[in-house]
């Protein structure tokens, strides 16, 4: 539990940061890049951004999904996130997901990844409200904001 609340505040801090700062498009030290290219064959549309020279966020596309990562300066990669399909999440998750939200569907997956440990956030849709819902692979859910449509 505690790595899982590490992941998710790692994830956020590192989300929060390059969305609250004022992040540039930049290039990435030797490091770091030989870090990026050994763990991310095949990426493409590649584009570095930082906002304090400290770390470092690269934003590309691999096997047709978007995906983030995040690396400190000497080249150690933090964390990870990336679109998913919902035919991507584990079978566990989405037949609870089904069981306790009837009448909703997926709409977005975005999977965090650091280390051993990964969360999902999976926004359900129904017909009045959107629902975030934070889980992992063995299906522990939790609501993490429900939002009304206008």
């Amino acid at each position: 539990m505690k790595k899982l609340i590490l992941l998710l505040s790692a994830a956020l801090l590192l989300s929060a940061n390059v969305l609250l700062a004022s992040p540039y498009e930049t290039t990435a030290n030797t490091k770091i890049n030989s870090t990026f290219n050994e763990s991310f064959t095949g990426a493409t549309d590649v584009k570095w951004y930082t906002d304090d020279n400290k770390t470092f966020t690269a934003k590309f596309t691999m096997s047709n999904t978007k995906v983030t990562a995040f690396f400190k300066e000497d080249g150690t990669l933090l964390a990870t996130s990336r679109y998913l399909q919902a035919e991507q999440l584990p079978l566990k998750v989405t037949g609870k997901l089904n069981k306790k939200y009837p009448g909703t569907s997926i709409y977005c997956v975005v999977e965090y990844n650091s280390g051993d440990n990964v969360v999902y956030f999976v926004t359900l849709e129904s017909a009045d409200t959107w629902t975030v819902i934070k889980t992992d692979a063995d299906a522990n859910i939790k609501v993490h904001s429900r939002l009304k449509k206008a």
